[in-house]
């Protein structure tokens, strides 16, 4: 029986159409220039390297200023985008945690995110976050699957695992996680039926 439901963040959970734009307009700059920018050097960031790191080759490319308050800005204001739930994606927090499991967020972010997610609103329908940063650890890593299994004190074939990128599926699968490659909220509701973490909802009379 699957007694946690472990949950992917950043496409998983939210899915912020405005990411780009927001942190354009705030960097006064076009969307056209930032977004080449955007993902290089994230999976460091995502490791744990410092703010100055991913930040400052960034605005320097941009010609933008490399201050340490500017930067701190930043990785607040994009880590707060990240955290922007649909309200569909929350609905199953609750109704995971309301049939009697462990609910959590596993995610691949920067330091950043541990601070600003530990104070979203929808914290409180986790049991555990699990930012990548703060272990240094990012999927696929089989290490970070083994560290979330310790911590929740459960065999690994009692964890079901929602991800948008294979390689953390498969990764969740070869430590023994039950594990769905995410679609859409209604996909991600119809395995957790068919696993029993969920009950099937009434259909609509006519």
């Amino acid at each position: 029986m699957i007694q946690a439901v472990v949950f992917d963040l950043g496409e998983v959970l939210a899915s912020p159409p405005d990411l780009l734009p927001m942190l354009a307009a705030h960097l006064v700059v076009p969307v056209e220039r930032l977004e080449p920018l955007y993902w290089v050097g994230r999976d460091a960031y995502d490791a744990g390297v410092d703010d100055a790191a991913y930040w400052a080759p960034l605005l320097e490319a941009l010609d933008r200023p490399t201050d340490a308050e500017f930067m701190d800005e930043l990785a607040l204001l994009d880590a707060g985008i990240w955290t922007g739930l649909r309200p569909d994606a929350r609905q199953l927090l609750r109704d995971c945690r309301h049939a009697g499991r462990q609910v959590a967020v596993l995610s691949n972010s920067p330091h950043a995110m541990q601070v600003v997610a530990d104070r979203a609103p929808w914290r409180e329908d986790l049991d555990r976050l699990f930012v990548s940063a703060t272990y240094g650890i990012v999927k696929p890593d089989p290490e970070i699957y083994r560290l979330v299994t310790d911590d929740l004190r459960l065999p690994a074939d009692r964890i079901a695992f929602v991800d948008d990128r294979p390689a953390n599926v498969d990764a969740a699968v070869a430590e023994g996680w039950q594990a769905h490659l995410f679609v859409n909220d209604d996909d991600t509701r119809a395995w957790l039926e068919e696993l029993g973490v969920l009950l099937p909802r009434a259909t609509p009379q006519p």
